[in-house]
């Protein structure tokens, strides 16, 4: 037995050892490793992706000929419920959405360096102004915000009913 091993005087307890069940050290889960697909599903998907409806695609991929409309829809429903699928097609659906937003940004980024450029480098006076006044419009500015003021009084409703049927009496006796 070595030292360590040899239970000091007063230590009538036995050694224990923490085992830490297999894992290393980090609670969360490792990320679960992504489902094969079949090649028919595959298709399926390619369909879906290229613009296909549900029936296309699975018409496409799957041997459906002697099957009801009925059957392919349910079964093409079923399909694109399949978790690998889903999150291929959600994955698809969010980067098609990343890039419109990107070109669109893209654009207005475009649009107002080129303003900028006019409102310092245009050969007219005329044309020097009216980038300022586009580039005054944009959200991130707000100076030239068309705002349209309402006065809504403290009337109660009999008044505004009396008033609407005033205006409407006159607008049909004048026109009439």
């Amino acid at each position: 037995m070595s030292d360590d091993d040899k239970p000091m005087e007063g230590d009538d307890e036995p050694k224990l050892t923490l085992l830490d069940g297999g894992r290393d050290g980090d609670s969360e889960r490792p990320k679960q490793a992504k489902r094969k697909l079949t090649s028919k599903q595959e298709r399926f998907l390619s369909g879906l992706i290229r613009g296909q409806s549900q029936y296309e695609a699975y018409c496409n991929a799957y041997n459906a000929k002697n099957m009801k409309r009925s059957s392919i829809d349910n079964e093409a429903w079923r399909m694109t419920g399949h978790p690998e699928i889903a999150r291929r097609l959600h994955a698809h659906n969010a980067s098609i959405e990343k890039a419109a937003s990107t070109s669109a940004l893209s654009r207005r980024r475009l649009v107002l360096e080129r303003l900028e450029h006019e409102a310092v480098n245009a050969e007219s006076d005329s044309a020097r102004v009216r980038a300022l006044e586009l580039l005054g419009k944009t959200h991130d500015v707000g100076l030239f915000v068309e705002r349209i003021e309402t006065d809504n009084g403290d009337r109660s409703p009999e008044e505004l009913r009396r008033e609407l049927q005033d205006k409407l009496t006159a607008l049909l006796t004048g026109s009439g």
